[in-house]
């Protein structure tokens, strides 16, 4: 994965800052409309996903520290993102 590569280049104690729209919670009407849209949306996009659960991703990582934070912007369908720090 992507962030496993991030942690391996990382020199020890190394930050990696993140910025990243993410999938809607679970359930929700624009969690379905993600979910809906996403064969397309990956085409077009470079195999981006707007339902990745991008933070289970990262706790997998092997970061020894991983802070971050759930917040909406005013975007439709990418509405819903994670900011934080991911440390070596």
């Amino acid at each position: 994965h992507t962030f496993r590569e991030i942690r391996r280049v990382l020199k020890p104690g190394g930050r990696f800052y993140f910025l990243e729209h993410v999938a809607a919670r679970r359930g929700t009407a624009l969690r379905k409309v993600q979910r809906l849209i996403r064969p397309l949306w990956s085409a077009l996009g470079d195999g981006c996903q707007p339902d990745r659960e991008t933070w289970s991703v990262l706790e997998t990582a092997g970061f020894s520290r991983l802070e971050y934070e759930h917040f909406t912007m005013k975007i439709p369908i990418t509405g819903p993102h994670i900011a934080g720090v991911a440390v070596k």
